[in-house]
């Protein structure tokens, strides 16, 4: 058996790799200022549980399991994000492959997704859970395409256990499900491999997987549900109609914005993609690509019928990555020129160069070209200094936020991190001690008194600080002369004093 790889698989690899490590080592070379999800998995993968907020635990575990291996830091975040890019541009050239004949096609249709903000510069900048469920969707996607070409029992667990791993990873992965059944349904030759007596193997694999953390959400369901109904606007207009006019606009608006740049590049270069493609051209794996936009579509439609007034661009990523290869497969099968090949390829350059330089300058040369300083400017290392010298030598830290708690708390060997952003968590496996301190901390910039919020948390969990006389710190912004950070504490001398915060 021969296992030489082919020139195009090993220049796909090297481009995909390539890119992947060089956003990797601009990250790193940030240093240890948190980006907001960053921050909140620094603080949820402390343990293991079966449910940490109001999403799922799936990156959770995996960014605890990064933790064990390379120990808490931004190279264990920073290396988790990277892998899960690494898988989306696979799976997403793995589907290419199938949908496009040509090969070279194939390898730009999915560097296409450079194209897209929201995966491009958005999942590289900050996002977890969509990052990890448009992963999940893209293996998802090509695995149900390997099935129809070998119909094996292996396909089918496989099948199921990707299943339980999108919905573990986010709740809105049910749409990416229900629309890929929707599309396999309505294509006879898919419709197979439903009523292949191994698809019961798949939904038994996936119901075993997902039911301990539904338990859980059971127990939680009236703050999952507040979450959603938060997020998707409901009950927010002041009657049915207004609320579905409104929800469709914010569809709309949504959509556009995620699809606007790829979708006018592609159109203006080839406008074939749009001509009615003849029998023999007809390509299964296309047909389910296209169906399953469909299906999309409609079950988002759907959701406005039934009081969604709002969408926010991210929760296209598992539904809308598909779009940009059927497209191009579309235009591969009528004939693309070289020329207006050679035009895709300079133009995903040209924006591949341009998320580069972005994310350098998110860093580097923000202080130059914006008038306030950004989270990545935070002075953490600073402050933790700081704190220091007052004093505090670890122990735990509760945060009006999880990027204070964070923040901090990255420079503190096995500190316990805690904030009323995760107030359905807590870190039993780094239990109180004698030794340690108990410091909380709020960003003080514009008020010096306890935050609100905080107090409530603080007083919720039974942990008395009325008699606890508040500091404040400051430290100047990263690369700039533009103001400090100021930040309040109350510094409790016992670690103990902090030991109530539990579990709901």
């Amino acid at each position: 058996m021969s296992l030489a790889v082919k020139p195009s698989t090993r220049l796909f690899l090297f481009l995909l790799i390539g890119y992947v490590l060089i956003h990797l080592l601009i990250r790193l070379a940030m240093g240890g200022t948190l980006e907001m999800d960053e921050a909140e998995q620094l603080v949820l993968g402390q343990q293991l549980a079966w449910g940490y907020n109001t999403q799922p635990p799936l990156y959770s575990w995996l960014q605890w399991l990064f933790f064990q291996v390379l120990g808490d830091g931004v190279f264990a975040l920073v290396l988790l994000k990277s892998i899960l890019l690494f898988f989306i541009y696979l799976f997403t050239w793995l589907i290419a492959r199938n949908l496009i004949s040509t090969q070279r096609i194939a390898l730009l249709a999915t560097f296409s997704l450079f194209l897209i903000p929201s995966i491009a510069w958005e999942s590289v900048r900050d996002l977890t859970h969509s990052v990890l469920a448009t992963a999940i969707a893209a293996a998802t996607f090509y695995t149900a395409i390997a099935i129809y070409q070998k119909r094996t029992l292996a396909g089918y667990i496989i099948l199921g256990v990707l299943l339980a791993c999108g919905m573990l990873a986010k709740y809105s992965f049910g749409l990416f499900a229900l629309s890929l059944l929707l599309a396999a349904g309505s294509l006879p030759e898919y419709r197979r491999l439903l009523l292949n007596r191994r698809i019961v193997v798949t939904a038994a694999i996936a119901l075993l997987l997902v039911i301990p953390h539904l338990l859980w959400a059971v127990e939680h369901l009236d703050e999952i549900n507040g979450f959603i109904a938060n997020e998707v606007g409901e009950g927010q207009q002041a009657n049915y109609v207004d609320g579905v006019l409104s929800g469709l606009a914010s569809l709309a608006k949504s959509g556009a914005e995620f699809l606007i740049l790829v979708w006018l590049v592609l159109t203006l270069l080839f406008p074939s993609a749009y001509r009615s493609l003849s029998v023999d051209k007809t390509n299964i794996h296309r047909q389910l690509a296209a169906r399953f936009l469909m299906a999309g579509v409609l079950l988002c439609v759907i959701l406005v019928v039934l009081g969604a007034t709002q969408f926010q661009g991210r929760w296209f990523q598992p539904l809308l990555f598909i779009f940009p290869l059927y497209l191009i497969s579309r235009a591969d099968a009528v004939g693309i020129s070289r020329r207006r090949e050679m035009l895709l390829r300079s133009v995903i350059i040209f924006f591949a160069v341009v998320v580069m330089v972005l994310r350098f300058s998110q860093f580097w040369l923000a202080p130059y070209m914006q008038r306030n300083p950004n989270r990545m400017q935070y002075p953490s290392g600073e402050l933790a200094e700081q704190l220091k010298q007052q004093g505090f030598s670890g122990g735990t830290i509760i945060g009006d936020n999880n990027l204070t708690a964070a923040n901090i708390g990255l420079y503190f060997d096995d500190a316990r991190m805690l904030s009323p952003k995760a107030k359905l968590f807590t870190v039993d496996s780094h239990p109180p001690t004698t030794q340690g301190q108990c410091l909380i901390a709020w960003d003080a910039n514009r008020r010096d008194p306890l935050p609100n919020g905080l107090s409530a948390y603080l007083r919720h969990q039974g942990i008395v600080v009325s008699v606890v006389k508040p500091h404040y710190i400051s430290a100047p912004y990263q690369y700039t002369d533009r103001g400090e950070y100021r930040m309040g504490y109350m510094l409790l001398s016992l670690e103990a004093l902090c030991q109530s915060v539990t579990m709901d």
